[in-house]
């Protein structure tokens, strides 16, 4: 990161996530949009770390990579499932070192895992590579396996299906967003909201009764 900032074909722009579920902010995809129309031919999205029902940023990205530090078996236990059927790369960083004997084995570790999981792709296998981020070691092996997986995915016509379904999942996110924002800011909701969370709370009545009933409040201000 701090040779990116030195150079001015790089932009960097932190996004805090704050509640947002999938580690990235809102309004992520617009600011990828304002990248790609700028001319930057290169988009990383990084995200402040995923957890199983946190992958929305996988709806908004062609590759989705996962980087790991060197570890033993529990820490591949400790991966969420979901997170590594998601994954189309694992990286293993920091395989340098006292740490490089330990970065190989967690390579393997990750490298049969992935094989019991059901292909994300027709025509691509996720790949399992190890690097040292700080000397550099690895990091050229990297790059090749993204452009690989541009290329295979691309020529075969999976890329653009898989755009189509993300500006899908893009449509339903804004539609949910927008509907919650209108909810929570609506006045009669507002005011039947506290006693109701009460009654949900002490167990007076159900959440789906409770969730109806604001529901058919939710508008009637006029």
């Amino acid at each position: 990161m701090g040779e990116l900032v030195n150079r001015p074909e790089a932009f960097i722009r932190p996004s805090p996530g704050g509640s947002q579920l999938g580690g990235v902010a809102r309004r992520t995809r617009e600011a990828m949009l304002l990248c790609e129309a700028a001319g930057f031919d290169v988009v990383v999205v990084e995200t402040i770390g995923v957890g199983q029902s946190e992958v929305a940023v996988s709806d908004m990205v062609d590759l989705f990579a996962l980087l790991v530090s060197p570890g033993g078996g529990d820490e591949l236990q400790g991966i969420k499932r979901g997170i590594m059927e998601l994954a189309d790369l694992v990286i293993v960083n920091k395989a340098d070192g006292d740490l490089a004997a330990a970065a190989a084995r967690t390579r393997g570790d990750y490298a049969s895992a992935v094989h019991l999981l059901r292909p994300k792709w027709n025509a691509w296998a996720t790949e399992v590579l190890a690097c040292s981020a700080l000397h550099g070691i690895g990091v050229s092996e990297v790059w090749e396996s993204v452009m690989s997986f541009r290329e295979t995915v691309t020529s075969n016509g999976e890329l653009a299906e898989a755009r189509s379904a993300q500006a899908t999942a893009w449509l339903w996110s804004e539609i949910g967003d927008t509907l919650l924002d209108r909810f929570r800011s609506d006045a009669t909701v507002a005011t039947l909201l506290p006693d109701i969370e009460s009654n949900v709370s002490a167990g007076r009545i159900t959440p789906a009764k409770a969730a109806l009933q604001l529901l058919e409040a939710f508008g009637t201000n006029g």
